[in-house]
């Protein structure tokens, strides 16, 4: 399974696009779509070069929720591929989210989903909503 073109687009929209490197609210440079490997502080991205690093780079997250899931429609698919762009595939693959995911409890994974919310140790709206 594939992320949808409604997958990326559900990734594009809450990771938003920066074409310069900037500090996220944990701290962490980032640019583009949420790009954190090899960022440096003076480091510029075109949009044409975002799409690019976000197509190559998926596959990686995509492997990562196949792993860690098992089953999933699209939209659980989806879900999960953007939840694990933004924690990670280590935090993805340890959370509550996959655990009651993968013991078919569905409305358990969508309340999970809520409890991340924080960065840096504290809660913050962009990822409540983002939840």
């Amino acid at each position: 399974m594939r992320t949808s073109s409604k997958g990326i687009a559900l990734i594009k929209q809450f990771e938003g696009w920066r074409s310069t490197a900037y500090q996220d609210v944990a701290g962490v440079l980032t640019i583009g779509y949420g790009f954190t490997k090899d960022v440096q502080a003076d480091d510029r991205m075109t949009r044409e070069e975002a799409d690019a690093r976000l197509a190559q780079e998926l596959g990686l997250y995509e492997a990562g929720v196949r792993m860690a899931a098992g089953e999933c429609n699209q939209n659980q698919f989806d879900a999960l591929v953007c939840f694990a762009w933004n924690v990670g595939i280590a935090g993805m693959r340890g959370s509550s989210v996959i655990k009651a995911h993968k013991r078919g409890d569905h409305q358990a994974a969508a309340r999970a989903f809520g409890l991340w919310n924080k960065a840096g140790g504290k809660v913050w709206p962009g990822l409540t909503r983002r939840r």
